[in-house]
């Protein structure tokens, strides 16, 4: 009986550190920026002591549904804010007297308040982080893909000392030194944002409410769930996808079994100062360059692209441009090359003779003979590229048309002389043996 008794102790036990755990891990969420809203008259409803705050980015692409983010950090500084003579009033509805309340908003108290799980906070400050790497997936498309993170406060160690509403400042930030240019984001445009913390006389939180604004409260005042919002609020990055194709007129043996080389360098014409990662595929009888997260970025490499078996790179930071040229390793043929970007005018290199394919990627500065002559995506920085992007070369080989005439009638002129002079020969004889 005592064995049994143990065990069911036991087990009471882990089940409580279980719901322990379960009660600190989560976090309340916000409704339109409100969380607690009353149902009932004079009916409070105690909330998790720990609210999320919304931080969204929104991702754009043309033509894919996911991108990978740049690597960059948000930091997140919540103070106690200035609350001047500032108040709060609720609705008359909210009361069974049918009479609204106004109450005063006191600085917030910040000692033991954590920020996504950071340190404690002190009197002064609390400090959290929100970290991106060239791993995080971001869902994205034309329209603008929502990526919505959770920036979690947590008030279990805060103590507050009387019932009333509490209000916070949340500050954000990008840590490390970045700058919104130098990783590639659009800033939203809100940076801060203000948490109101309900308190009753027991010192549990009955509601949060989170705004835009440090002002006076009342019913009609706009309400937000953070860093939010498709116009204002929501930080923004734009992508673009390229594809590289290869066609080949005149030439079934090339087009059938040769992948030609494309030189591509990525360059970083924006001096962006982080790093970013793209996703590349290369369809059966190509090689791409298999791009790894670069800083800047650093990408390039010698791909080799086949007739029919495109070479598309997806999630390519706006305002990151690419450089293309070919070189012609066809040995003893020589082709008229054109290259043309997103659809429009070919630029035709004429008699483009056989050479070495290249073993690594070397910037174009004076074309050489044996290459076609460099061609460059440009996207614009930090803005939207309203469709994915192509770079198209098309070789047709130039047959050589019969030449050395005259080294080919010489033999038989040759012929003809030497019979004639043979026969005059043969004549002068038979007159001299006459």
């Amino acid at each position: 009986m005592k064995n049994t008794l143990k065990k069911l102790g036991a087990i009471a036990l882990v089940l409580m550190l279980m719901m322990s755990l379960s009660v600190n891990a989560f976090a309340a969420d916000f409704t339109d920026g409100v969380a607690g809203a009353w149902t009932e008259a004079d009916k409070e409803k105690v909330q998790d002591k720990s609210i999320n705050i919304k931080k969204e980015i929104i991702s754009y692409n043309a033509t894919s549904a996911s991108v990978f983010a740049p690597a960059f950090s948000y930091t997140y500084t919540v103070t106690p804010a200035t609350v001047s003579n500032y108040t709060v009033t609720d609705e008359n509805k909210d009361h069974t007297s049918g009479a609204a309340v106004t109450a005063p908003v006191n600085p917030g108290i910040t000692t033991g308040l954590t920020v996504n799980g950071g340190t404690a906070g002190t009197e002064a400050s609390a400090v959290g982080t929100l970290a991106f790497t060239n791993t995080t997936a971001l869902t994205t498309s034309s329209a603008g893909g929502s990526n919505l993170y959770n920036i979690t406060l947590s008030f279990a160690n805060v103590r507050f000392s009387q019932p009333g509403v509490y209000r916070y400042q949340i500050a954000e930030t990008l840590a490390d030194g970045k700058t919104y240019d130098g990783v590639a984001i659009e800033d939203g445009g809100t940076n801060t944002v203000y948490l109101d913390v309900y308190v009753d006389g027991a010192g549990k939180i009955y509601g949060y409410v989170c705004m835009a604004a440090n002002s006076s409260v009342t019913p009609s005042t706009t309400k937000t769930n953070g860093f939010v919002g498709s116009g204002a609020g929501a930080d923004k990055y734009y992508t673009y996808d390229l594809t590289l194709s290869k066609d080949v007129v005149n030439d079934n043996y090339a087009e059938t079994n040769h992948a030609f080389p494309y030189t591509v360098i990525f360059n970083n014409s924006e001096s962006y100062s982080t790093t970013f990662t793209i996703t590349e595929t290369a369809a059966n009888g190509s090689t791409g360059i298999s791009p790894t997260a670069a800083s800047a970025p650093t990408w390039s490499g010698v791909a080799k692209v086949k007739e029919g078996a495109n070479i598309t790179y997806t999630g390519i930071p706006a305002g990151v441009d690419v450089d293309v040229y070919e070189t012609n390793d066809m040995t003893g043929v020589t082709y008229t090359v054109a290259t043309s970007v997103n659809s429009g005018t070919a630029v035709t290199d004429n008699g483009v003779i056989a050479g070495t394919a290249p073993t690594s990627a070397v910037a174009q500065t004076t074309k050489q003979a044996y290459e076609s002559t460099k061609a460059t995506v440009n996207t614009p920085k930090i803005a939207t590229v309203s469709a994915a992007q192509t770079l198209a070369i098309t070789n047709t080989l130039v047959l050589i048309s019969p030449t050395g005439v005259a080294m080919r009638i010489a033999p038989y002129a040759l012929m003809l002389i030497g019979g004639l002079v043979l026969l005059v020969i043969s004549r002068r004889r038979k007159a001299e043996e006459a």
